[in-house]
């Protein structure tokens, strides 16, 4: 709802017209003796009330976000409090670090009190970015300036650099779930982490009734609310359950294999909604290229930010209702049924197959996923792998250390799966993408399936359903079979069409000709194939071209 920025110093200015775009409602700067706290403030809730940055003594608080449950806090602690810093700043005097462990919802939060700490919410909803003297709601705030070739390594394997890493050397991003303390030196901790605790069996009911009650948090605030609306599944039952009046919608004309809007008017029309259609054209994609650079902040892979960013440009309201975390939760994706595969397969000979694997190398992923199984290695590592470690090595002619994607790896059987994509494509990627481009339109997001309450029954499964079987039976009963049925589609933008079209891909050797990022000749080797095998590798690899050619 807000931007938040700071600084270990008394200074009476701060660059906070950089981050306008996040909440231009109210602004203020707030200094002691050895900090300056900055806001950009989104009102939303208590929209006549703006104590950020809240000063009590020598203490500074200041928060971007969501407090769901600062009501419920006021009433359990009896707190002499009326706005969610407020709550914030008391649980502070009473808990210390673990007044974060009470309060549930999305948010980045500041505080000085001698030091300075730093917290963010369990999903990385909200971003928070720091340096050793400052910290920011993103990164053109702080000064960026020298390339992190460790990020860029993360960035070719998972669409985004892996926090704390960001792509620029000297500032981190806050971990989900953590938070940092910063004096002399940066120390980062956890808080939270999600569980595997399988007690119970499924209860269809009881996941509608958690879902509804996380759709009533999230309507707090006094705006108007709408929703996004693909026509797939799960925005679908959003809307629906929701009972917002108004949806919106992106389309591509004479790209119907990526247009689903008129799935989108199904559902509108059957739940009487008004639908707002948006339509984006290739004219738009490359007239919109570098805005939407400039606020991912740093290379983010997924096409869908600009039809994203596209969209919010129609959006009226002041607060959105999405569908992310659905398909990671209840395992919505088609690739997921090919690593199920693997978890119990037995095979003799896997040795023998293994040795064989590696003398007949290919070039391509699915080699690579059977390798890892003849291997006995860890075979899922994230349902956005793009490019795998022998593949980094081959692309990538800087020093770099290796992907460290194992602190994400959990034996939990289909529910590892899930730990590690809310860990890494809904946190660094899906989350940036509703933080980022719908902010830079004023915007806030909010996905009711991300929900802790309802994540952590999940995962005290004894046994879930394959392919959303649980979400199907809850939708059934308000949306359309052909909508509940329909083969799944992602959220996709005709990226690579447009860039033949337009002869842009001969801009990844260009700017790598001035910069020897990368191996020209593997380079090459991958846009010979086109896209059959190496769709996303090409967008990943163009992407970071256009950001180095017209960011840095």
């Amino acid at each position: 709802m807000c931007a938040i920025y700071g600084v270990l110093k008394k200074t009476d200015t701060l660059p906070l017209h950089l981050l306008a775009h996040r909440g231009d409602d109210y602004s203020k700067i707030v200094s002691n003796c050895c900090a300056t706290f900055g806001f950009n403030r989104l009102a939303i809730e208590k929209i006549d009330i703006n104590l950020q940055p809240l000063k009590i003594g020598e203490k500074l608080f200041v928060f971007n976000g969501e407090i769901y449950n600062y009501k419920k806090l006021i009433k359990e602690y009896e707190l002499r409090a009326d706005t969610e810093i407020e709550v914030i700043a008391l649980l502070w005097e009473k808990f210390g670090v673990d007044f974060v462990k009470k309060i549930e919802g999305m948010f980045a939060i500041a505080i000085f009190d001698e030091r300075l700490y730093l917290f963010r919410d369990i999903f990385g909803k909200k971003p928070l970015y720091f340096t050793d003297k400052a910290f920011s709601s993103e990164i053109k705030a702080l000064n960026p300036k020298k390339i992190n070739f460790n990020a860029l390594a993360e960035y070719l394997a998972y669409n985004s650099s892996l926090a704390p890493n960001t792509f620029y050397e000297g500032i981190y991003k806050l971990p989900a779930g953590h938070y940092a303390v910063i004096d002399k030196k940066i120390e980062i901790h956890k808080y939270y982490d999600f569980k595997r605790n399988p007690v119970n069996e499924l209860d269809v009911d009881y996941v509608e009734e958690l879902l509804r009650n996380s759709i009533e948090k999230r309507k707090q605030g006094e705006v108007e609310i709408a929703s996004l609306l693909s026509g797939g599944l799960d925005s679908s039952l959003i809307l629906a359950l929701s009972g917002v009046k108004r949806a919106y919608s992106v389309g591509y004309d004479g790209y119907e294999n990526y247009d689903e809007r008129k799935y989108a008017r199904i559902v509108a029309d059957h739940l009487g909604v008004e639908l707002i259609e948006a339509q984006m054209s290739k004219q738009d994609f490359f007239d919109n290229f570098n805005e939407v650079l400039l606020h991912m902040d740093e290379p983010i892979a997924d096409s869908s930010f600009f039809a994203a960013f596209h969209l919010a440009k129609k959006i009226g309201e002041k607060v959105i209702f999405s569908g992310e975390g659905s398909d990671e939760l209840f395992l919505g994706y088609r690739k997921y049924d090919e690593y199920l595969g693997f978890l119990d397969a037995g095979l003799p000979n896997k040795k023998w197959l293994g040795k064989y694997m590696e003398r007949h190398y290919e070039d391509i992923k699915e080699w690579e996923i059977f390798r890892r199984f003849f291997k006995n290695e860890i075979v899922f590592r994230g349902i956005n792998e793009v490019f795998f470690d022998r593949q980094i090595k081959k692309v990538l002619k800087v020093k770099f250390d290796e992907v460290d994607y194992e602190r994400f790896v959990r034996n939990w059987g289909d529910f590892g799966f899930s730990y590690f994509d809310l860990k890494v494509w809904l946190g660094e990627v899906l989350m940036m993408k509703l933080d980022k481009m719908f902010m830079s339109n004023t915007i806030e997001a909010r996905t009711p399936f991300l929900d802790k309450e309802l994540v952590e029954y999940v995962f005290s499964l004894k046994k879930r359903p394959a392919q959303k079987e649980i979400v199907k039976q809850i939708a059934v009963k308000y949306l359309p079979k052909e909508i509940v049925y329909r083969r799944k589609k992602g959220f996709a933008v005709p990226f690579f069409e447009w860039l033949k079209e337009e002869n842009e891909l001969r801009v990844i050797i260009d700017v790598n000709r001035e910069t020897k990022i990368f191996n020209e000749e593997y380079l090459k080797a991958i846009l010979k194939t086109g896209h059959k095998r190496y769709k996303q590798h090409i967008w990943t690899l163009y992407l970071v071209s256009r950001w180095i050619r017209d960011m840095l």
